[in-house]
């Protein structure tokens, strides 16, 4: 029932994630290349130096990904002959406000949901609970980090629950984002990249009449090895975004890496199908084109809006419980 889902514990959602991996606010970049390219997620906590309050507390400055190396990088490479330079500067450069959030474990998905939903962060940090002898060899806390995408993962698995507003169309919902940033295959690539990293959302590569070509986002970004976009940024500020789409094209090829692919459905899809599509390609969008021209690109579904839909379907669970 829906009122079990309003009892669950965010930690919940933590079981079977591991750790994420960390680094300090004075460290340099380079070790921020290293440590992504090591990572089991796709992001890196950045934890402050000063000391907290609480003994053994940490306190965390941030989150750092992939797309904030790759944007700083080339932004830098127009400005800098020698990259090493950029490499040894701190960490802190890369961090971005409001993306990262405390939850406690026992905090329920409700109040995490809403932390992102209100704007509070993008991504939810849950203190990973000790287990006995664990508690006296460690001295610093370690945590999870939870996604938009682990959140749609978990109502999707109790999506029997939420029928049958699942089965109706997102343009019947109203989740479908007419208003989107988006570039010509010809403009520079750092250009796409100043979109990415402003908006925080999906660019989409078009043509002049409005067809979708390609994608840049974070999802995309985060599929490289941060070692060859460290290589090659000097190169990659200088691209057009079409030869920028070529070059993660060959390098996802060359590595074992899965470059997730461009994901599209129609304003008369069903939520739980572009759900579906979202989560078996690992990505936290999905591309509305025109149902009669499928490759003109009209709008974009996001799983921020996603997850608006289940919050007003518990609204109404929590108002009949309280009642």
């Amino acid at each position: 029932m829906a009122v079990s889902i309003l009892c669950h514990d965010i930690s919940d959602l933590c079981i079977g994630k591991p750790a994420v991996s960390s680094l300090p606010l004075s460290a340099p970049v380079s070790d921020a290349v290293s440590a992504l390219r090591r990572s089991p997620s796709q992001s890196l906590l950045i934890t402050s130096d000063k000391p907290s309050p609480e003994k053994k507390a940490v306190t965390i400055a941030g989150s750092i990904c992939l797309v904030d190396l790759v944007c700083f990088l080339c932004s830098e490479g127009k400005r800098l002959d020698d990259c090493a330079g950029s490499l040894e500067t701190s960490v802190s450069v890369l961090l971005q406000k409001g993306r990262v959030h405390r939850v406690e474990p026992h905090s329920s998905v409700l109040e995490a949901l809403d932390a992102i939903l209100d704007g509070v962060a993008t991504e939810l940090v849950i203190p990973l609970r000790p287990r006995g002898s664990i508690r006296k060899k460690h001295s610093t806390e370690s945590f999870c980090l939870l996604t938009q995408e682990d959140l749609v993962r978990h109502f999707l698995a109790s999506i029997s629950v939420f029928s049958p507003i699942v089965s109706l169309s997102v343009a019947s919902l109203d989740l479908i984002q007419h208003e989107f940033p988006s570039v010509q295959s010809r403009c520079s690539a750092t250009s796409a990249l100043s979109l990415l990293n402003h908006h925080k959302t999906p660019v989409a590569v078009i043509t002049d009449s409005g067809h979708l070509i390609g994608e840049l986002s974070g999802p995309i970004i985060s599929s490289l090895d941060s070692t060859a976009v460290t290589a090659a940024a000097s190169d990659i500020a200088t691209f057009s975004v079409d030869e920028f789409v070529d070059w993660i094209e060959r390098i996802g090829r060359k590595s074992a890496r899965s470059v997730p692919e461009v994901v599209v459905c129609q304003p008369g899809s069903s939520l739980v199908a572009v759900m579906v599509q979202a989560l078996a390609h690992r990505v936290d969008h999905v591309w509305v084109v025109d149902a009669k021209d499928d490759c003109k690109v009209v709008g974009i579904v996001t799983f921020n809006e996603v997850l608006r839909v289940f919050r007003d379907q518990l609204t109404a669970v929590e108002e009949i419980v309280e009642f």
